[in-house]
């Protein structure tokens, strides 16, 4: 029996990834991207406070922005202040096949961070992150096999994705900087299917796959600067993780429903399952150069060993992910006489081989970045407003597939305020 169950739920699973890339799309809610439905969902490729430098992480740090990517870059961050720093994401894309067009609008994720010296060279970070997002909903018209006539009505939705609440603490030796952030993984992945015949007096096959993932994953970071000059210096980085297996509780229905009574038969119900997701090995390793305090160049490389990706034991067959950016930025005065002199002008432009590929295609996603980062100051307190812009292509209308055409917008404030600023006494 339970083999049986197994194979029907390979086979729903073929038939949703066969009806998205080969059928006919009727209608995209405003919900996410039709890639999200694979694995944990969709990885979020850019995002953070260097999202208009094409996404650079590895060697950044500064003493204005958080990185939370990269723990060993806490130890940038002024000494007596106090940071706190919020993003949010939002999207605009339109999709498209080789016969359909439509359009959605999701806002794709969102971080809340904080950041202190504790003590000499010890800081720490903590903060909130979504690390994955799932979201479609896709509804199909598609002919039944040997019928010339008769179609059924194939709906596909997904929603939910991962999130993690991390602590970090870094420490500096001289010019090496080493980090580590402890985060809790936790969220829900849903993923459903139903398969409707058009046809009154019929049955249709309802399922729905949901699983429930709390865990612990360890991010440790590494940085070094080098002066080069009384002018300029490199940083060199990298931050990765080991791969962890995380713990999760799946539940897996199915039901046989008669379409004009309602009526519903259970074809199986597998209630709180335990396993894991097999989270593999992933490194982020760049540079960044720094000249005079105006300009800076940043490049990053990142490798995730997706292969390696299981469900409760199943390898999704996926393939490793690569991504690669690079971004520069001009500060032309940080204490200039005019507002445009204090602003900080980003240009950037990151490229990805994801992990899926379908119908011997590779879905990858290129870009480039823009935006802008406004000063406020306020006695012993300072706002930074970071706007930053994404306009790229995911994915390709050859062989069946979908190409998305996407345009991001992302805003982040960031604000640090003096605890530990010593008062003259008049």
């Amino acid at each position: 029996m339970n083999n049986a169950f197994f194979n029907m739920k390979k086979t729903l699973l073929l038939s949703l990834v066969f009806a998205l890339f080969s059928g006919s799309l009727l209608a995209q809610n405003n919900t996410g991207t039709p890639y999200s439905m694979y694995g944990i969902g969709l990885l979020q490729d850019n995002y953070g406070p260097y999202t208009a430098m094409g996404g650079v992480s590895a060697a950044m740090r500064d003493a204005t922005n958080i990185n939370f990517l990269n723990p060993a870059s806490y130890t940038a961050l002024d000494s007596n202040r106090f940071y706190i720093q919020f993003g949010i994401t939002g999207e605009f894309v339109n999709i498209s096949t080789h016969q359909e067009r439509t359009n959605y609008r999701v806002a794709q994720n969102a971080s809340l961070n904080m950041a202190l010296r504790l003590y000499k060279n010890l800081y720490s970070s903590f903060g909130f992150n979504q690390r994955s997002d799932i979201g479609y909903d896709l509804h199909y018209y598609k002919l039944i096999n040997g019928s010339e006539n008769e179609y059924y009505n194939q709906q596909v939705s997904g929603s939910g994705g991962l999130n993690d609440f991390y602590i970090g603490l870094a420490y500096k030796f001289g010019k090496f900087s080493v980090g580590l952030n402890t985060s809790l993984v936790f969220g829900n992945l849903e993923k459903r299917l139903s398969l409707v015949p058009v046809v009154m007096d019929s049955y249709y096959i309802s399922t729905q796959n949901k699983i429930s993932v709390h865990d612990v994953i360890f991010n440790l970071g590494l940085q070094y600067m080098f002066t080069l000059s009384s002018k300029s210096n490199l940083t060199l980085g990298a931050s990765m993780n080991f791969g962890s297996k995380l713990g999760g509780k799946r539940t897996f229905r199915a039901y046989k429903i008669n379409s004009s009574t309602s009526g519903q038969q259970t074809l199986d119900n597998e209630l709180l399952s335990r396993g894991y997701i097999t989270y593999p090995f992933r490194i982020v390793g760049g540079f960044s150069y720094d000249y005079k305090d105006k300009w800076n160049l940043a490049g990053d490389y990142t490798y995730q060993r997706m292969s390696q990706y299981e469900e409760f034991g199943e390898n999704q067959e996926f393939q490793d992910y690569h991504k690669g950016s690079l971004g520069v930025s001009l500060l032309p005065a940080r204490y200039g006489r005019y507002w445009w002199q204090r602003n900080k002008y980003i240009l950037g432009t990151y490229a990805v081989r994801s992990q899926i590929r379908l119908n011997h295609t590779n879905i990858n996603t290129y870009a480039l970045t823009l935006g802008t980062q406004i000063p406020v100051y306020i006695p012993n307190r300072e706002l930074l407003l970071g706007i930053a812009f994404d306009f790229g292509v995911r994915g390709t209308e050859a062989n069946g597939l979908i190409r998305e055409n996407f345009g991001k917008i992302r805003i982040n404030i960031a604000f640090k305020e003096g605890w530990f600023m010593k008062r003259k006494i008049d």
